[in-house]
């Protein structure tokens, strides 16, 4: 299932079905911008479309409510991750059905982008992917980022698709780098498309060949600190916390 939200800009509404709920203000202009010059969001990619695929349908069942909506210092998980973004083509969000059903409650978490509604099956991780790859246009590249590294800055995202734009031609895959660990987001070429929905695992395809591959070293383990225990929440909200106060 596909929903489209639109924005009003009268009351700062976003609106699918029966889902009415408040925008953030950050978010409300940065969508109103997007939406009276559309060219301007895939003209700051130097001519390079990447579309950001969130996956936020991880149900977090550990947790005791969906990863999205993990909060960090007045904002959700899925709030940073659609800031990151900002920039780039407009973001494609995964959200299992409790997500959307939290949504249309009201919550505070902003969806101001195409959504695809996956219940994740046997494919996990990658059975998301593919659905948000869905609506990606055949010709754009796409960044992979899994809603649970909300650690991550715009400033990586933004390196990550400089990398991208000035990769060699074989190179067809970006994957950041923390010392010796590889982490998230990555960034895939549109050719890639068809050996995704033939795979094991995206973890296979970035692995497959790797002189396709181009390793970005990044300086901090924003990349690598996701949560899935309420251990790692708690780690991660600390350090997100602490980074701060100190801008």
């Amino acid at each position: 299932m596909v929903l489209r939200l639109n924005v009003s800009s009268r009351n700062g509404i976003a609106r699918t079905g029966p889902c009415v709920r408040p925008l953030a203000s950050s978010t409300l202009s940065r969508l109103r911008r997007a939406f009276a010059n559309p060219s301007a969001v895939a003209s700051r990619s130097a001519g390079v479309p990447v579309t950001p695929i969130v996956l936020a349908a991880d149900s977090g069942c550990a947790l005791g409510f969906p990863k999205a909506l993990a909060p960090l210092g007045g904002k959700t998980a899925l709030d940073i991750a659609l800031d990151n973004c900002a920039g780039l083509a407009p973001p494609i969000v995964v959200a299992s059905p409790k997500l959307c059903r939290l949504l249309a409650g009201g919550n505070r978490a902003v969806l101001g982008c195409p959504v695809v509604v996956h219940r994740r099956g046997s494919r996990g991780q990658l059975g998301s992917l593919l659905a948000g790859l869905g609506l990606v246009p055949m010709e754009s590249a796409f960044m992979v980022y899994a809603v649970d590294y909300p650690l991550l800055t715009a400033a990586v995202v933004r390196r990550l698709v400089k990398a991208f734009e000035t990769r060699r031609a074989h190179q067809s895959i970006v994957l950041p780098r923390f010392r010796d660990r590889a982490g998230h987001p990555v960034i895939f070429a549109a050719d890639l498309r068809r050996e995704l929905a033939r795979a094991e695992s995206a973890r296979a395809v970035i692995y497959r060949d790797p002189r396709r591959v181009k390793l970005i070293a990044v300086r901090d383990s924003s990349i690598t600190e996701d949560f899935d225990t309420p251990a790692a929440y708690r780690r991660v909200l600390r350090e997100y916390l602490r980074r701060l106060e100190r801008r």
